[in-house]
């Protein structure tokens, strides 16, 4: 009997404790619930560094996965909305051996202007955890330079920019190029879409899983346009065929700069 009570004891000290403690880390009061968490306050300014893989999607799609480097920038308007600024610098790249029997290496800066959406906090009832599923999408501007090869001796077949090359006019896709000559890359607009499973491993530093998918607006991106074995610089027309396509698999960490502000109390005076 001493010591079925010693073991009541021992449980009911571990249960004091446990309610003792927060459910949720970052809660102010102990109450992971609504009357502790406000979802319209607003967060500061956020920056952060990103890195991971690139996949290609066209005619030479057999896959040469390379890395990207980014940074970004942005600011949350409320829990559930920001928006971010992202620099990145990185490479495409791929082969196939049927027909064109080339592979090829695109080099490659990015600016792009992106909207997130919290759906974590747009869909929870109470308080929600360190783990958040986001969405966003939004436009960009791509700047390259792609070089086929031959596959069996190396040798330059294909590339995007030479000393003819010339600027297409925005929103131009097919016909010639005007302007000077002698670009050293490629500008084509874009269009980011994505998906970020985000963890708060400190209130203000972030960890995010980040899988981004890239519609571009051209099809030289491998520097093979149609199923055709000519240069596709900017001094030639386009072929009629579908746009280029890549994607990003990688992780970034993010820092929130300042806190998040408390919940305004509203005292209601008479009845």
């Amino acid at each position: 009997m001493r010591h079925l009570y010693l073991i009541l004891a021992l449980c009911f000290q571990q249960l004091a404790a446990y309610a003792q403690k927060p459910l949720h880390p970052y809660s102010t009061n102990g109450i992971s619930g609504r009357k502790s968490y406000d979802r319209k306050q607003k967060n500061d300014i956020f920056i952060g560094v990103s890195g991971g893989l690139t996949q290609f999607f066209g005619e030479l799609n057999g896959q040469d996965m390379r890395s990207v480097l980014g940074v970004h920038i942005g600011k949350a308007f409320t829990k559930e909305f920001s928006v971010e600024m992202d620099f990145s610098a990185g490479k495409v790249g791929g082969e196939q051996s049927e027909f064109f029997n080339s592979y090829f290496v695109n080099e490659y800066n990015a600016i792009e202007l992106l909207a997130k959406w919290d759906i974590t906090e747009q869909f929870s009832t109470f308080e929600p955890g360190s783990l958040h599923l986001i969405v966003y999408g939004g436009i960009g501007q791509l700047y390259f330079s792609a070089n086929a090869f031959d596959l069996d001796s190396g040798d330059l077949l294909r590339f995007t920019n030479s000393k003819l090359s010339a600027r297409n006019p925005l929103f131009l896709r097919w016909g010639p190029a005007s302007g000077p000559m002698g670009i050293k890359k490629t500008r084509e607009g874009m269009l980011p879409l994505g998906t970020s499973l985000e963890f708060a491993l400190f209130p203000a530093l972030k960890i995010s899983a980040d899988y981004r998918f890239y519609f571009v607006r051209t099809d030289k991106m491998d520097a093979t346009s149609g199923r055709r074995l000519i240069n596709p610089e900017e001094s030639e027309s386009y072929s009629d065929t579908p746009d280029d396509k890549f994607s990003f698999l990688g992780i970034s960490l993010t820092y929130h700069f300042g806190k998040p502000g408390k919940k305004k109390q509203r005292i209601k005076n008479g009845n």
